[in-house]
This record gives structure tokens, C-alpha cells and sequence, in this order.
């Protein structure tokens, strides 16, 4: 077998791969050392198979991306809702607490 496919398989062998093409191409060039036939065939059902895992990997990225904006987008409007949720809850401690001092009422 030739350095080319020898690398190619190794690359190959760092996955799980299930794809019955491309796992019989595997075999195949693994059984037939050095057939450039066999080696075109793992080759392009290499190629197949990756660029659909790439083309499905871009989507997925693109979907957490939008919904990871989304999330970033919901914590920044909660986070200014309670600030001024705190700043309201501040005022009105202020004029409860004038309101003790003053004997006008009772404050909570």
C-alpha cells in the first residue's frame, strides 16, 4: 500500500465510522494493497462521506450560534430588568424609610 492511502486510513481509523460504502472501501483498500482502483474508491467515498459530516457540523454551528445570541440577548434584557426592578425597589425603601423617620407610618 502506498504512503497516501496508508495516511488516508489512518485518518480514517480516528472515527466511527458506520457508513456501510465507506467502511466497504475501507476494507477494500485494506485488502487490496496498492490497487489504484480500490484506492480512488476509499478516496472518493471519503470524500463523500466528510463533506456531508462538514456541511451538517456548519449547521449545527450556525444553530447553536443563533441560539447562543439568543440566549446572550435574554440575560442582558434580564439582567437591565433587574436593575431596574433594584433601582425601584431602592426608591421606594427610601421614601418607606423617610416615612418611619417622619412617624407617618410604619415601613416594611
Amino acid at each position: 500500500m502506498n504512503a497516501q492511502a496508508d495516511e488516508l486510513l489512518a485518518l480514517l481509523e480516528a472515527f466511527h465510522v458506520t457508513d456501510k460504502a465507506l467502511v466497504r472501501s475501507r476494507d477494500r483498500a485494506r485488502s487490496q494493497a496498492g490497487d489504484a482502483e480500490a484506492f480512488a474508491s476509499l478516496k472518493k467515498e471519503m470524500h463523500r462521506y466528510f463533506a456531508a459530516v462538514a456541511r451538517e457540523s456548519v449547521a449545527h454551528l450556525a444553530d447553536l450560534d443563533r441560539r447562543l445570541d439568543d440566549l446572550y440577548q435574554r440575560q442582558y434584557n434580564a439582567q437591565a430588568e433587574r436593575g431596574a426592578a433594584q433601582r425601584r425597589l431602592d426608591a421606594a425603601r427610601r421614601v418607606l424609610d423617610t416615612l418611619g423617620d417622619a412617624g407617618g407610618g410604619t415601613s416594611r
